[in-house]
């Protein structure tokens, strides 16, 4: 690819992940719905972060203000008001939580990611190999391993040297939707107990989400995919290197 402004192909970028890295979940693309949810895409009532865990499932589904089953979701997606303290002050964390103090609840919420209020209309997510044609994708988020996570958000970084965003503490849907866009960065998160609970995350998973600016890298990663352990070694350890020019006299 040439142009560096270009998203690739998402069934090609689907097809190296799935069938070069072996992610062994479906990788999903989320739209950011500035008007109406695209066509053909349903709503659902379920939490904001389980569009992920029901577009694996080969569905294509949105929420809105109107359709959904998460305040939470609501607030970190910009169509909660901000005087609604119950949430965005996190006393709900506290009330269902014992473990959370007020002041920790408070600085949860103000510390995690939240997209600006009336930012977008709905959330929608699609299989990344069945997205319709014309329709826009913001993000790409997939569920795999801490070694694949390393890789696919960390592909930015071997590629033009920037560093993705670790996020622990915040709840899913502030992580891997709205994190991602607030940096424009890549993202590598646990999740929430929420989050991992309803996208059925075992304990080797986390999730990963991609912004449409880094498509391209994943793809430049893959295909130039390669590691020489020998040379690595003795570029790096000086045992190795020592062994290697005495084996070269």
């Amino acid at each position: 690819m040439t142009d560096e402004t270009a998203v690739p192909d998402l069934g090609y970028l689907n097809s190296l992940l799935v069938d070069k890295f072996r992610v062994k979940r479906q990788p999903v693309a989320i739209t950011l719905c500035r008007d109406e949810p695209p066509p053909g895409y349903e709503p659902v009532k379920i939490v904001a972060c389980g569009v992920v865990r029901a577009a694996e499932g080969g569905r294509r589904v949105y929420v809105d203000a109107d359709n959904h089953d998460c305040w939470v979701g609501q607030f970190h997606l910009g169509w909660l008001p901000k005087a609604d303290g119950y949430i965005t002050d996190g006393h709900y964390l506290t009330d269902a939580q014992g473990f959370y103090t007020p002041e920790a609840a408070a600085r949860n919420k103000a510390q995690s990611h939240s997209l600006p209020q009336g930012r977008i209309r709905a959330l929608a997510a699609a299989p990344l190999d069945q997205v319709p044609e014309g329709v826009h994708v913001d993000l790409l988020v997939c569920v795999v391993d801490p070694q694949r996570a390393m890789q696919i958000a960390g592909a930015a970084s071997v590629r033009e040297g920037t560093f993705p965003v670790g996020e622990l503490g915040a709840s899913a849907c502030a992580s891997i939707f709205a994190a991602p866009v607030n940096t424009g960065n890549s993202v590598f998160a646990i999740g929430d107990g929420g989050g991992r609970m309803h996208n059925r995350l075992d304990a080797a998973e986390m999730f990963v989400s991609i912004p449409r600016a880094h498509f391209r890298y994943i793809v430049e990663l893959i295909e130039n995919f390669r590691i020489d352990p020998k040379k690595m070694r003795e570029v790096i350890m000086p045992s190795h290197a020592a062994k290697a020019a005495g084996g070269a006299g």
